[in-house]
Order: C-alpha cells, then structure tokens, then sequence
C-alpha cells in the first residue's frame, strides 16, 4: 500500500491515536488512587485551616485525626442539592462548601460562620482557576484575612449581605477590598457567595426545623 494512500494515512492516524488513548487513559487510571488521596488531604487541609485546627504533624492521618477529633459533618438536602456541613464541637462554629462561576472558571472553597450565622470566622479556597497575580490573588492571606469577624448583614438585599469592593460607607462591618485589577473576579465572588449565603440559611434553617420535629416527646 502507497503511503500517499487514504487508506494507509487513515490507518496510520488511528494507530497512533489508539497508541497515545491507551498511553494516557493507562497513566491515568494508575494514578486515580493517588489522585483521590491528594484531593481528600487537601480538602482536609482546608478544613484545619477554616476552623483554625491544631494538627500534630503534616502527614494525612494527622489532618484527619484533628478533623475526627474536633469537628462533626452532616449531609443536609435543600431543593434537590446537597451541602456538606460541618460544625464545630466545642464553639459550635458551622461551615459549608461553597462554589460559584469567577471570572474565568468555576471557584469553590469552605466558609465558617458563627453557629446563628451572623458573622464570618473565616473563608479558604479549595480551587480557583483565575488569572495568576490579578484573580488568583483571592487565596493570598491578605485577602482572605479581611473576612474574619466580618458581619453578614442579613437586613440588607441578598446581593449586598457581604460587599466585596467600595460601599457607600467604607466603614460598614460587612465590606471587604477588592483587589486592585482584578474588578470582576471581585464582583463575580461577591455576587456567589451571597447567593450560596441565603441558599445555605435557608438549608440550614430547614434541616433544624426537620431535626427537632424528628426529636422523639420525652416519655410521661
């Protein structure tokens, strides 16, 4: 068969496709375990680093060790989604995953709140794709500082419960700064994370609810 032939070139680009699928789908399917392991290990990094856990060591059984020890996780279904929350024991601190579409991707992360949910105790980032040294500047901890003690202003319109940027006064417990050259992933987390804030109090409202109706009377 001459080289120059259809279909010896169609045979010989299905070939080499088959070779580099097989290659790739082999590496990855090898991997897949360790990919999982790193993705919980990060996950609970981010957790001790949310509610401020003591860990003894850097290994992944000391994160979960401090996770086991120290913090409860409930799995509450409000319209048809599922929210992962966990809660605090000893301060009673509730947190939850939140996700939402920056400027360029898609940013997930956990946010601490008080246990009546009226301040924030922290925020961390579990994955972000915006540009680097402008958006990606979220997880810097300057950033991520300024949400400590901020108050979520329930009174206020459900876009404006956290302001991230300038407000008509500066000094309003519920603000943020943005970051400087990076307008819309500024804008982009601000409008998320207030949606997910009244999704997940209304989640969290209708699971106590439903817990205490499912609280058995005290027996006569």
């Amino acid at each position: 068969m001459k080289t120059t032939s259809p279909a010896y070139i169609l045979g010989f680009m299905l070939a080499i496709c088959t070779a580099f699928g097989t290659g790739i789908a082999s590496v990855h399917y090898a991997t897949l375990n360790m990919l999982i392991k790193n993705e919980k290990l990060h996950k609970n990094r981010i957790i001790c680093r949310v509610f401020n856990l003591p860990v003894a060591g850097v290994s992944a059984d000391a994160f979960q060790k401090a996770i086991n020890d120290t913090i409860t996780r409930e799995q509450i279904t409000y319209q048809g989604r599922a929210w992962d929350v966990y809660k605090q024991k000893d301060t009673g601190n509730i947190g939850f995953i939140f996700s939402g579409t920056g400027f360029w991707d898609r940013i997930s992360g956990i946010m601490a709140l008080s246990s009546d949910l009226s301040k924030v105790i922290n925020i961390q980032f579990l994955d972000q794709k915006e540009t680097p040294g402008l958006g990606a500047r979220i997880e810097e901890g300057w950033f991520i500082d300024q949400f400590k003690g901020v108050l979520v202003a329930w009174d206020q319109p459900v876009d404006k419960r956290i302001i991230v940027g300038p407000a008509p006064n500066p000094n309003a417990k519920n603000r943020v700064d943005a970051i400087t050259g990076a307008t819309q992933t500024s804008l982009a987390l601000m409008r998320f994370l207030n949606s997910e804030l009244e999704s997940f109090r209304k989640a969290i409202k209708e699971w106590r609810e439903k817990t205490m109706l499912e609280i058995p009377p005290p027996l006569e």
